[in-house]
Parts: C-alpha cells; structure tokens; sequence
C-alpha cells in the first residue's frame, strides 16, 4: 500500500508574508511538518506541493520531494484542497509517479502534531475499508453565539433558556482541520473529497494551534523558545 505524506506550502500568504519558509526558533515553519513526516512508519514518500522554487530548494533540504512545482491555478488564493488535489493528480501522471493509496495531508501551519495520533488515523483506513477519512480533531469551545441582522446575539446551541451554563454540561465540540488521512486513488476529489465516511482521532489541545497571522506565529514561537518541555513530543 502506497502512503503519500503532502505538505501543501504556496508561497503567497497575505496575513503573515511567507509564513511557510519564516524562520520559526532556528528553522523555516515548514521544516517542522517535514520533519514529522519523517517519524510516521510505512510512509512511501514525502512530497510538498509548492508553487515556489525558493521553497522547494528550502523542502529539499530537509527531506521531502518536490518532483514538480504547483500550477499557477491550483496556488491561487481561492484554490481550494480540491483544486491542490486535482493538480496532483495531473503532475503524478506526467511524472509518472505512482497515485498513493492514502495521502496524509500535513498543513505547514500546524507545528505541534502527534504521531501515535496521526499513525491510528492511517490504521483507520488500513483496516476499515468503510472508511473514506479520519482527522485528528480537538476539543473546541461549545458555547458558540452569532450576531443577528440587528446585532442581537444569538445562542447557536439550545441554552434551556438560561444565561449561563457550564461547558461540561454541554455535548462536546471539536475543531479540525490540523491533519486529515484519505483516500487517493478512486477519489474524484470534488468538494466532498473526505466523504461521507470520515472517522476522528482526538489529540492533544496544543496540536490545535494554527499560524495564521504574526500573533499566532509569536506564541508558538514563545512556547518552543521558554517551554520546550510542553511540546517536545509533539514535534
């Protein structure tokens, strides 16, 4: 079974510039994610899909694969994972490079990752042929309100009429988005490319925090620079 690991990094980032190649305590933010690929077992190949020979040169150095650059289209900034998807498929073939039997998608941004989570993901699909995906997940915060047209807040969850109430009193909630294990070949990778079928792993808090602006950036940084004994097992 071929088990691709893809570290999609596009060079355009309008909330951080460059965030993906942005030196992060020593080494450039994408550096962690290949380096994690790297502790996964059975991976067949790690690959980071990029639009940019600068990152390319910078993925080589720490590892991964960059057999060809991202289309001008699938790198745009309303290209979805989608379209990053397609695009794959298309190099593979003009590559000829093998199509993956799973693909574990690993977001640059994510610094913090688990690989007993990210392995059981991977083994979810090995074993369940059911299975059309399995994310690492984190619990979220339940209590969620949204403005009405009048600026009314509103509950977006049932609050029994009261003001108040306790998160442990509520269903659980989770975020995604970190890490996500799927299927590649038979996939026709339209907007439901996870299916229908999507199993979740849950992980640590901390694998939660996503760099999307220089404030993220300068937590996580502070967190790997003060307290590495937080996270060193999950880099």
């Amino acid at each position: 079974m071929n088990i691709y690991i893809i570290i999609p990094a596009r060079s355009g980032s309008k909330g951080l510039p460059d965030k993906n190649i942005r030196e992060l305590a020593g080494k450039p933010l994408l550096a962690y994610s290949i380096e994690f690929a790297k502790k996964i077992t059975g991976v067949t190949k790690i690959i980071c899909s990029t639009d940019s020979e600068q990152y390319a040169e910078i993925a080589r150095m720490y590892g991964a694969e960059v057999p060809f650059l991202r289309s001008r289209e699938a790198a745009a900034d309303t290209a979805m994972e989608e379209h990053i998807l397609d695009d794959l498929r298309v190099k593979f073939s003009e590559h000829n490079i093998a199509e993956p039997d799973i693909l574990v998608w690993l977001r640059p941004t994510f610094v913090f990752r688990s690989v007993a989570d990210v392995e059981q993901c991977i083994e979810i699909l090995r074993s369940n042929t059911q299975a059309t995906a399995a994310r690492t997940v984190v619990r979220a915060e339940n209590r969620l309100y949204h403005l009405n047209d009048s600026r009314v807040l509103t509950p977006s969850f049932d609050d029994l009429g009261k003001s108040m109430m306790r998160r442990q009193d509520m269903r659980p909630e989770y975020k995604v988005f970190s890490t996500d294990v799927f299927r590649f070949k038979g996939n026709n990778f339209g907007s439901d490319f996870l299916g229908r079928s999507v199993y979740a792993v849950e992980t640590s808090n901390i694998c939660g925090l996503d760099i999307d602006d220089r404030f993220d950036f300068e937590v996580v940084k502070n967190i790997i620079e003060n307290t590495p004994e937080l996270v060193n097992e999950y880099l």
